[in-house]
């Protein structure tokens, strides 16, 4: 009997219980067109685990699965810690690895002749998967591809095997095409296949249909460009039919300047609410540069279209593309604001993915970029360093946004019992059947042989808590590099009650053990701060007015622990004293409380951040003002 287990992780975060998106839908593609093979057992890793576990704990639940073939689905954003992981399982023994993903491309210089690697697969692996566990000859090659497309026109979702379920999020991926029509030089999607291929109506309405009868709330089309699929009247038609009580949420990507009324009418009565529009530039070089043809008029009018029928509409800007310069972002960032555009907008810099043509003649084009994930652009023939952070900065302030803001305030930690902090439990939580640690407390009398047995089993993320009496530096320095050996590519948080000293960032930094650059520093590294750090969180929590922190990552949080609770001005007064949030930590009763939280809801988004010492009414106040980021099973309440 071949057990092959297959795993995909999530892009990293710095809130525990905020939705990551981390549906395992590749790796449940191979099992579903592998599970006629006899002799086979393949298991589909836990969205849960594979999402929430922090690394060694990941590692322990891999290694006691003992599987034969480990498979991973590499993303530019989890490619780093997979090395990482595998590094680690090989030390306890040598199962076979499978790469398979966006970035396991043949000019992928981390992943060509590495040994930990077994075998890399090139685009699509369901045939080449069965392969690998028919013919072990196949294994020899080390790497390998083969045209699934007959598997994938023929193949039903595999939630309706059973081998998907929308899980704690309640969504559903939908896969209706693969390739694109499209070839833009930033981008993978177009080298994937040499013609997209199209699931049949039937098979598409079949997976839908079951998305209603299952009461899933979200269900996200994976085709890079909706409006690539020929027969979209007909589709969306059908959809409309079976989603008329409009109680599912439909998202996908669209290109603008495909968008007329009509269409904006058919997607709307389907049910979409959402797309997100890639734009990248007005700049006519850049958009010749990277293949991508756009008629800004018909751009304006499809955004409008959809808009007046209550879709969302987010628009994706790219920020060091060849041929673009700072003239040219300032004019793309105008066409913005001129046509009121700029209610959702994202802005990427420019990375240089493995497998793209902007990878490929990066050199002819001028391109400078980091070699590591997310590979960011550090300059062009027409675009500085300097004038690419000046461009970023200008965009943020133009469009008033913050396109990489802050982690939400989460610093809940009492039960019911009113405890002094001094006596305060680590905080844990359900990952499947595991019990990890979300929260865990450095109090004095903690040995590092205590301790490092919690750090076998933090969540990703997680927070370390500093109480008042804590007065040795060094036992907190030694703390953090012991959690973050254990875990190097988990993000974390410390956080310091009311502390008799402050340690310097710089000398925390410098005792941890977090992979640094880390893909949290990603995009900012190169532009925003050099060798700055976006995987640790610095958090004061205090009464007075000092924090001893000021600098990117740290932040000072108003500990409010007086029998009432504050106002809107005393809120407002705070943050003009420098706080970034409050921390209610009220003996007040439990509905004074909510009260409070649903009169204050609405206008939470004007106001600093607001968290609750009690982790049920932290719970509660996540729910009620950002009811589609977190996921409210996962949250800890007791």
């Amino acid at each position: 009997m071949i057990k092959a287990l297959l795993i995909q992780l999530p892009v990293p975060q710095l809130n525990f219980g905020r939705r990551t998106g981390n549906i395992p839908f590749a790796a449940a593609c191979l099992q579903q067109a592998a599970d006629h093979i006899p002799g086979t057992e393949i298991i589909v890793y836990p969205q849960i685990s594979a999402s929430y576990m922090g690394d060694t704990a990941l590692i322990d639940s891999i290694l006691a699965i003992r599987a034969d073939i480990i498979g991973f689905t590499s993303y530019v954003w989890n490619i780093k810690r997979i090395l990482h992981l595998v590094k680690e399982i090989k030390k306890s023994y040598s199962p076979k690895v499978v790469l398979g993903g966006p970035e396991v491309t043949a000019d992928n210089a981390m992943l060509v002749n590495n040994s930990l690697i077994d075998f890399c697969v090139y685009g699509e692996g369901e045939r080449i998967f069965a392969q690998l566990l028919t013919e072990p000859e196949v294994w020899l090659k080390k790497r390998g591809q083969a045209d699934a497309g007959k598997i994938f026109s023929s193949s039903r979702s595999p939630y309706l095997s059973g081998i998907l379920n929308p899980s704690i999020e309640n969504s559903m991926l939908l896969e209706t095409m693969r390739g694109c029509t499209y070839a833009c030089s930033y981008c993978y999607y177009g080298k994937a296949r040499k013609r997209a291929l199209f699931k049949a109506d039937t098979l598409v309405t079949e997976g839908f249909e079951w998305a209603v009868s299952n009461d899933v709330k979200e269900v996200y089309f994976l085709d890079p460009s909706f409006n690539a699929r020929p027969d979209l009247p007909s589709l969306l038609k059908r959809l409309a039919k079976i989603n008329k009580e409009h109680n599912m949420t439909l998202i996908s990507e669209i290109r603008g300047d495909s968008v007329d009324d009509g269409l904006a009418a058919l997607l709307a009565d389907a049910g979409f609410k959402w797309f997100e529009i890639g734009l990248q530039s007005t700049n006519t070089n850049a958009l010749r540069l990277m293949n991508r043809k756009t008629d800004l008029n018909r751009f304006i009018k499809g955004i409008e279209a959809l808009k007046n029928r209550g879709i969302t509409t987010e628009i994706d800007l790219i920020l060091g593309l060849p041929g673009d310069d700072m003239e040219g972002f300032k004019n793309t960032l105008k066409f913005i604001i001129d046509n009121n555009l700029g209610d959702d907008i994202q802005l990427f810099p420019l990375s240089i993915l493995p497998g793209t043509g902007f990878r490929r003649d990066a050199e002819r084009l001028g391109i400078t970029y980091d070699k590591i994930p997310p590979y960011t652009v550090l300059s062009t023939n027409t675009f500085t360093e300097d004038e690419m952070l000046d461009a970023f900065i200008e965009a943020e302030k133009r469009l008033e946004v913050s396109f990489y803001p802050m982690p939400d305030i989460d610093l809940s930690f009492r039960g019911e019992e009113a405890l002094p902090i001094e006596r305060m439990a680590d905080v844990k939580v359900r990952i499947d059947d595991a019990y990890l640690y979300c929260k865990v407390w450095l109090h004095r009398n903690r040995t590092m042989d205590e301790l490092k047995r919690a750090a076998r089993g933090v969540t990703h993320p997680y927070q370390l808590m500093v109480p008042p009496s804590v007065d040795d530096h060094d036992y907190v320095l030694r703390a953090l590099s012991l959690f973050t050996e254990m875990n190097p590519h988990t993000p974390c948080e410390l956080v310091f009650f009311d502390p008799p000293y402050m340690t310097e960032v710089p000398r925390l930094l410098e005792a941890s053990h977090i992979d640094r650059p880390h893909y949290l520093d990603g995009h900012l590294r190169p532009l925003y701060y050099k060798g700055g750090n976006r995987a640790i969180l610095f958090t004061v929590v205090s009464s007075g007015a000092d924090s001893g922190l000021s600098g990117e990552m740290q932040r000072h949080v108003y500990w409010w622990q007086a029998i009432s609770l504050p106002d809107k001005e005393i809120i407002n007064r705070l943050e003009s004293q420098g706080f970034d949030g409050i921390l209610i930590d009220s003996g007040i009763e439990r509905h004074h409380i909510q009260s409070f939280q649903d009169k204050m809801a609405d206008e939470a988004g004007d106001l600093i951040h607001i968290t609750f010492s009690r982790l049920d009414l932290n719970r509660r106040w996540l729910i009620k003002t950002m009811p589609g980021d977190y996921c409210p099973d996962i949250l800890p309440i007791i």
